[in-house]
């Protein structure tokens, strides 16, 4: 018996995610992204058609593996993910850990991370998904999260905003 409230709040949701979709156009510059870490001997890289590519799209972001087929996530070697994205601008990580993630301890968990251009030149940003409610609110909310996004793609179009769920790692 809801309905109307129901709508009433997606459409508040859906124009707010919209209005900064809009920020983002086509002649920006768009940096290269990758996404996650390894996995045990796997690297879970979200597919081309999933929600991640498409925020990092709306985003104005570059996904380097926008062409892997599917909506989920698609496991690939760190070979593969390695040979592909070495040059990528971004590194977006979550984790979920006590403490904040730094560069030393992705180093310390597997130290050819060392090698992609993203951790050399310090532009891994991370999402404690511990320490703040990443998955308890962006599927209901994803314009936080495209906010986010926005921000580490284009700062200059979110001027002074405070990030909601990622850091650019210490």
């Amino acid at each position: 018996g809801k309905e109307a409230k129901a709508d009433s709040i997606f459409r508040v949701t859906e124009k707010s995610y919209l209005d900064l979709k809009e920020l983002v156009t086509a002649d920006m510059p768009r940096p290269s992204v990758i996404s996650e870490k390894k996995f045990g001997s796997s690297w879970f890289m979200p597919s081309g058609e999933s929600y991640v590519a498409n925020l990092y799209k709306d985003a104005g972001a570059d996904y380097m593996f926008k062409d892997l087929p599917g909506a989920g996530s698609t496991p690939l070697a760190f070979e593969t993910v390695f040979d592909k994205a070495i040059h990528a601008d971004i590194w977006l990580v979550k984790y979920n850990q006590s403490s904040e993630m730094t560069y030393n301890d992705l180093r310390s968990e597997y130290t050819p991370y060392e090698n992609f251009d993203a951790f050399k030149k310090k532009r891994i940003y991370t999402c404690n998904t511990g320490a703040v409610p990443y998955y308890e609110e962006f599927p209901i909310h994803p314009e936080y999260l495209l906010k986010d996004l926005i921000w580490i793609f284009h700062p200059e179009l979110v001027f002074g905003y405070s990030p909601r769920y990622f850091r650019e790692m210490p």
